[in-house]
C-alpha cells in the first residue's frame, strides 16, 4: 500500500510539474511518458534473463506505444485513458506477478492512475489542449 501511495504521490507530482512548465501545451511530452512507463517491464524481463516473459512484455509495451502514437495524431484523452489502463495493467500483475522488485506494480500503478486521471481533469478544465 505503502508503494501504491508514494507512485500516486510521484505521478501527482510530475503531472504538476509538467503542467507547470508548460510541456503539458503538447502532446508529445504525455505520448512519451505513457511509452517509457510501458518499457519498463520488459527491461525487468530481460534483467531476469527471461526471454519468454521479455517477448511478452515486449508485446504489451508495442500495444501501449501503439496507443501513444494514436493519443499523440488524434487526441490527448487517449493518453490519459492508456495512463489509466496502463494503471489497470499494474494493478493486475500485483496478484499475477511480475518480472520487477515485488513493489513496482503498485508504485506504477499509483503512477498511472493518479497521472492519467489528473491528465482528464486538466483536459476537461481547458487547461491541457485536446
Amino acid at each position: 500500500m505503502i508503494a501504491a501511495l508514494i507512485g500516486a504521490a510521484a505521478g501527482a507530482g510530475t503531472m504538476f510539474a509538467l503542467w507547470r512548465s508548460g510541456m503539458l501545451h503538447e502532446r508529445s511530452g504525455i505520448a512519451v511518458l505513457l511509452a517509457a512507463i510501458a518499457f519498463f517491464y520488459p527491461v525487468f524481463a530481460a534483467q531476469n534473463g527471461d526471454a519468454v516473459g521479455a517477448t511478452v512484455h515486449f508485446a504489451i509495451f508495442a500495444g501501449f506505444c501503439a496507443v501513444a502514437v494514436a493519443g499523440f495524431q488524434r487526441g490527448a484523452y487517449i493518453i490519459a485513458g492508456g495512463l489509466i489502463a496502463h494503471g489497470v495493467f499494474d494493478a493486475g500483475l500485483i496478484w499475477l506477478g511480475a518480472p520487477g522488485p515485488q513493489w513496482w506494480p503498485a508504485f506504477c500503478a499509483g503512477i498511472d492512475i493518479v497521472a492519467g486521471v489528473i491528465l482528464m481533469r486538466l483536459i476537461k478544465t481547458g487547461n491541457v489542449p485536446t
